[in-house]
């Protein structure tokens, strides 16, 4: 071996040396950097033609990586970022209600608000005793009110996350774009793109966080993305997607879709992920939620509202306003099945004035020109808005009803043009005398969204004695005007009637997710919590459950291709003496070198 060559040879070693210890030392900075992998010299003799081997050179600079446990990762961590949604919404859903075992709960609203309303059938002449079941309605209707707007809330929340997620998919795309053309150009000059391949696979677990996905590698290194069921998202260039939020959060609400560039949707494409999971408390767990609270308040208002219709306050409020509207009352028509009985009465009871509505088929301007007739000088009725209006004429007096029915409802059958739908009781189906009342929404309406617009009649808010306690006489003879008492103050029939129709099972369907039940409204009130509670627990369980199994596949990759802060500084000792090995040789062969001159002198 020549003085050159030896002296080509430590030089060469040097080199590698030098490289080795600054990937030993660039491992160890990034040891605690998130998804960076551990790089590895590559060493190889360096052969120079038949002169043999000339010292040493790198042929690699090899990023440690695992393919399979990579892409478990990406495909994992999709079912969490579902799961983590689905949590924390079900979780702010459990807010709503307070706990069944305290006076918060939306059951144990209900409840006291039926416990008054015995109260006050005992009490009936208590003045406390019907303000005390007028604020236990209040507050009742406050939560619902509250429920529904919260969850409404929590819809347009999920929505604008939705379009976040998208715009934050979108720039992850366009990342990985630009990163498979750096890590393309990288592998055509030789350079090291170790840093470029970390970066783009933390880009990709993003986009696997947000949406289910699918990748693999090209023989240039670019790397092509697709959903699970093979929608193209990236492939050389990136297919954007677009969605707009809404600001609308009710039942029936209208959300646009997630649509590549040409308009097609890809909603269908999406099985995983955060996306998915907002998609679903925004179309599923939320809407369905709503459904439970409206059909809840559905039925509190339909079975209060029956049984208050059928009697009257004491004193009575002077005038009663439909709360149903007509379309056409020229032409709708209304059948009633028996006579109905009107009085007008003064602030003790005693009777004003009588009328008997025959029974009959009428239009609803020849109803109220009926009724209007029949009270003569002392009330009058008419249509104001499309609904029927009784009034007394004196504000002192007071106005009531009742069906001539043998106690029984009335039963009535209303035609607008497009067929004759039956309903129960006079009052009860023009709403003239309703406790609850959900504006623009009447018996046998859709219940959408009623939870949210649900209120207590507002003149029985400002006098609670307006409240119905009793029930007008109904008997074959009508009260005697100036003689007879039309109702008895310590009358308390209709209110024991109205509690102990609350308090009773009722049959509802299958609404939201709940099963068919029959069971009283302040335990289906229960069941609601019940339910929504057993769909956190289940989501915090299923949580725990994708948070071990992503934990375990990154746990098992960064043993794979993590960096092992002892292996490097052991290493790096390694080095260490190689290279100074290489200078003792460069040292040496310039000590020859020097020799060798002095001897030719």
């Amino acid at each position: 071996m020549t003085l050159t060559s030896a002296l080509n040879n430590a030089v060469s070693g040097l080199q590698v040396n030098q490289r080795g210890l600054e990937i030993a030392s660039h491992n160890i900075a990034n040891a605690t950097t998130e998804g960076y992998s551990r790089r590895t010299v590559v060493r190889a003799p360096n052969f120079t033609g038949d002169a043999g081997p000339a010292g040493v050179k790198i042929i690699d600079i090899q990023r440690a990586a695992n393919q399979f446990l990579t892409q478990q990762v990406r495909t994992e961590v999709a079912g969490l970022g579902r799961s983590e949604v689905r949590d924390r919404y079900l979780g702010n859903t459990q807010d709503l209600f307070g706990t069944l075992s305290t006076d918060s709960s939306i059951g144990q609203r209900l409840a006291t608000m039926a416990e008054r309303m015995e109260s006050l059938a005992v009490e009936p002449e208590s003045s406390t005793a019907a303000a005390s079941l007028v604020d236990a309605a209040l507050v009742y209707v406050r939560d619902l009110n509250a429920i529904s707007d919260e969850i409404q809330r929590l819809r347009v929340q999920a929505d604008l996350e939705i379009e976040n997620a998208v715009a934050a998919l979108n720039e992850d795309l366009a990342l990985v774009a630009d990163l498979n053309e750096k890590i393309a150009g990288a592998r055509i000059t030789g350079d090291d793109a170790g840093d470029l391949m970390d970066q783009r696979d933390l880009a990709l677990k993003r986009i696997g966080t947000e949406i289910n996905i699918k990748t693999f590698e090209r023989s240039n290194g670019e790397t092509v993305i697709l959903t699970g069921d093979s929608t193209i998202l990236l492939d050389g260039k990136p297919t954007f997607l677009s969605y707009s939020s809404s600001a609308a959060g009710y039942v029936g609400a209208t959300f646009g879709q997630i649509e590549r560039p040409d308009g097609v949707s890809i909603q269908s494409s999406i099985r995983d992920g955060r996306i998915k999971g907002l998609l679903e408390v925004r179309d599923s767990v939320l809407p369905n939620l709503h459904r439970q609270m409206d059909a809840l308040t559905q039925n509190t208002r339909d079975i209060v509202n029956a049984a208050h219709n059928r009697g009257m306050g004491l004193p009575a409020a002077a005038t009663l306003s439909g709360s149903r509207t007509f379309a056409d009352t020229a032409t709708d028509q209304v059948t009633i099945g028996s006579d109905v009985r009107f009085a007008i009465t003064d602030s003790s009871g005693l009777t004003v004035a009588t009328f008997d509505l025959p029974a009959g088929t009428y239009t609803i301007d020849d109803l109220a020109a009926a009724i209007d007739a029949g009270l003569g000088a002392d009330g009058s009725a008419s249509i104001v808005g499309g609904a029927l209006v009784v009034s007394a004429a004196d504000p002192a007096n007071g106005i009531g009803m009742v069906d001539l029915n043998n106690g029984a409802d009335a039963a009535i059958s209303f035609d607008d043009g497009s067929g004759p739908v039956a309903f129960s009781g006079f009052s009860n189906f023009f709403g003239l005398n309703d406790f609850f009342q959900t504006p623009g929404n009447v018996t046998g309406d859709n219940a959408d969204n009623i939870s949210g617009i649900v209120k207590v009649r507002s003149d029985l808010v400002s006098n609670p004695e307006f409240i119905s306690r009793g029930r007008l006489a109904d008997g074959a003879v009508a009260p005697v005007p100036g003689t007879d008492r039309a109702i008895a103050i310590g009358d308390g029939r209709i209110m024991a009637e109205v509690a102990a129709t609350l308090s009773a099972p009722r049959a509802i369907p299958a609404t939201g997710g709940l099963p068919p039940i029959n069971k009283p409204l302040n335990e289906y009130a229960a069941e609601i919590v019940g339910l929504n509670s057993q769909l956190a627990a289940e989501e915090g369980e299923r949580l725990k459950f994708e948070e071990a199994l992503v934990g375990q596949f990154e746990t098992r990759l960064t043993d794979t291709t993590g960096v092992n802060i002892d292996e490097e500084l052991a290493n790096i000792l390694v080095l260490q003496t190689a290279f100074s090995a290489s200078a003792r040789l460069v040292t040496t062969a310039d000590e020859m070198m020097q020799t060798l001159v002095q001897m030719k002198r």
